[in-house]
């Protein structure tokens, strides 16, 4: 792989309150904008952001509103809070330009037992008009698993949308916790879809957002498989801390130093 920055995941009022200081350290942010946040940005600050951040070479992404934001929900009532809140992503997203914008696909085998029929025809509703407005920003919105137990409904998704604005992020930490997923199945049958990716180690029973190398994921080969079937992916790193930001870029950066 070529040489990769590695952004970091930081809730909007966190980099409100440390902006100086995350451009000093020359961090690549991926801010997090969820609902309360996104209904008291100001667009004038979001552009100034994006200016600071582009002045510096620095890049931005972006993960947008997933608490109760469901968009294949079979409840229409939920739906249309999903496609209110996506509204608003969209929105920050036209002041921010961020490369990627992040949002939650939403299928669960729980929520819809195995109907992934009806969750594709619901999410086929909600996605397609802000994937127009995404290709009008030149911004890619990259779906995110969480609790899918296989990558055939996200496929299928991408499949059906049938844009280069609308791809996967592939986070890690989440196929470990909640499905323990063969990685190569996984790689190997979405690899070309990835535009970006989510590293957080964990041990297999809680997302716990570990630094890379500290929890029970094979990084080695998921990082070889990535070389074979992803093409330039963003990665990204979701930290709960200081400290465990700087150890998770230390050891992103060794990962990709290696491939």
């Amino acid at each position: 792989m070529a040489q990769k920055t590695v952004q970091v995941h930081i809730p909007y009022p966190l980099l409100i309150e440390r902006l100086d200081y995350v451009i000093s350290e020359g961090i690549n942010p991926e801010v997090y904008l969820d609902g309360s946040f996104l209904e008291d940005a100001d667009p004038m600050v979001l552009g100034g952001i994006r200016q600071r951040f582009k002045e510096k070479g620095l890049t931005i992404t972006m993960h947008g509103p997933y608490e109760d934001v469901h968009p294949g929900s079979p409840d229409e009532d939920k739906r249309l809070f999903a496609e209110k809140r996506y509204t608003e992503a969209l929105k920050a997203a036209a002041y921010l330009k961020p490369r990627t914008l992040v949002l939650h696909a939403g299928y669960s085998d729980r929520v819809f037992k195995g109907d992934k029929e009806l969750w594709l025809n619901q999410s086929l509703k909600t996605w397609p008009p802000f994937v127009r407005i995404a290709e009008r920003l030149g911004v890619i919105i990259a779906a995110e698993n969480v609790f899918e137990k296989t990558p055939d409904t996200l496929k299928l998704l991408v499949e059906e949308i049938g844009s280069p604005h609308f791809r996967l992020c592939i986070d890690a930490g989440h196929l470990n916790a909640f499905v323990r997923a063969d990685l190569k199945d996984w790689i190997k049958e979405i690899g070309p879809l990835i535009a970006e990716v989510h590293l957080h180690d964990n041990n297999g029973r809680n997302d716990e957002h570990l630094p890379l190398g500290e929890g029970s994921i094979d990084f080695p080969l998921f990082f070889r498989l990535l070389s074979e079937y992803a093409k330039d992916p963003v990665f990204t790193i979701e930290p709960h801390g200081e400290e465990e930001m700087r150890r998770g870029i230390a050891a992103v950066r060794r990962y990709l130093e290696r491939t």
